[in-house]
């Protein structure tokens, strides 16, 4: 009987670790930023609706979520009860295991400006301060809003060879550059959702802890933000040039 149990916590654990998205582990060596890492998969929908429920406090409707799983609907009529009552115990279990102190992995499509040979960076073109990430799990839409994103549109890029292994990628218009956000939650508002273009958005509001840039065709970053945020005071100083 102990030895179902821990299984199951253990399916559940690896479950829960796949909905998040991969962690960064050491694989690849990037020619210009040293050590790498494997790139990071996005957090999946489910995450991202239980994460909502928990950082307003509150509990989803399990019973409608496990109607809505690919096992409920395929099980046959006289087994979807029993069915039910499994999903339901584990989301449960993916509720109760979720830590808001996990960040949120989101890869949009970015475009990059014309390199700057005196301040050395590029901007990141498509970061304005009306973005956001949607997310859509079952009958509701989640919009993830990166804080300070503004500040995060000046890309530094010092280094001349890596700029222009950027400006190569970003020449093939048929595939764009992908970013990667790493985003911690920071709360959310359950109150009234946000409308944009007729379509109910619940809001969760995100930290930007690291920005990741990629081809299409590479796991490996070309480019990736500075965690110490060393250079602040430039990148602001470039920023209110811009404006």
């Amino acid at each position: 009987m102990k030895k179902a149990a821990y299984l199951a916590l253990f399916v559940m654990v690896v479950s829960w670790s796949c909905l998040m998205g991969s962690g960064v582990e050491a694989q690849e060596v990037s020619p210009y930023y040293g050590a790498s890492t494997q790139k990071p998969q996005p957090t999946e929908s489910l995450y991202i609706a239980i994460l909502f429920f928990k950082l307003s406090r509150q509990a989803p409707d399990f019973e409608a979520w496990a109607r809505h799983t690919s096992e409920y609907q395929a099980a046959e009529k006289f087994d979807k009860l029993a069915v039910q009552d499994q999903q339901v115990e584990k989301l449960k279990g993916l509720y109760s295991l979720l830590t808001v102190q996990e960040p949120v992995i989101i890869e949009t499509p970015v475009k990059l400006s014309a390199y700057s040979v005196v301040n050395k960076g590029f901007f990141i073109e498509n970061f304005r301060n009306d973005t956001f990430f949607p997310v859509r799990y079952n009958e509701n839409s989640y919009a993830i809003v990166p804080l300070g994103i503004m500040d995060r549109q000046w890309m530094p890029v010092p280094d001349e060879s890596a700029a222009k292994a950027i400006e190569s990628a970003a020449a093939n218009k048929d595939k764009p550059l992908t970013m990667v956000l790493m985003l911690t939650p920071k709360y959310a508002d359950n109150t009234t959702p946000a409308v944009v273009d007729d379509e109910k958005y619940w809001l969760i509001s995100a930290d930007v802890t690291k920005l990741m840039l990629y081809s299409p065709d590479s796991s490996l970053p070309l480019w990736q933000s500075n965690d110490a945020r060393a250079d602040d005071a430039k990148r602001q100083e470039i920023l209110k040039l811009r404006q």
